[in-house]
């Protein structure tokens, strides 16, 4: 899978990356399909918002496309909860019907 990440106004740490490549590339299991993820955090400028630090992940692959955004108070806490959302839409997604598979009399 590739993976690019991307920060707005801010440097990232290398820790930080590679713990994003890491979990990020955790998630390839659940849908081998997709083929690219990318990551952007950046920060919101409101000073009365709580969560400043926001994290997008947008992946896809085979004509399909998952993206989550989620706020929290570090870029760690942030990346754990869009994991946590893509788990969910991954799994979603895996399950999901054909649809119209109907045996005709």
């Amino acid at each position: 899978m590739e993976i690019s990440i991307s920060s707005r106004n801010q440097d990232l740490s290398e820790s930080l990356q590679a713990t994003t490549r890491r979990k990020i590339s955790r998630l390839g299991r659940l849908n081998r399909r997709m083929a690219r993820a990318e990551v952007h955090f950046y920060e919101e400028r409101n000073p009365r918002i709580a969560d400043r630090e926001v994290c997008e992940v947008l992946m896809e692959g085979d004509g399909n496309h998952v993206r989550c955004k989620v706020a929290a108070p570090d870029g760690y806490a942030a990346i754990d909860k869009a994991i946590e959302k893509l788990e969910h839409q991954l799994h979603k997604l895996k399950t999901r019907s054909g649809g119209r598979i109907h045996a005709r009399v």
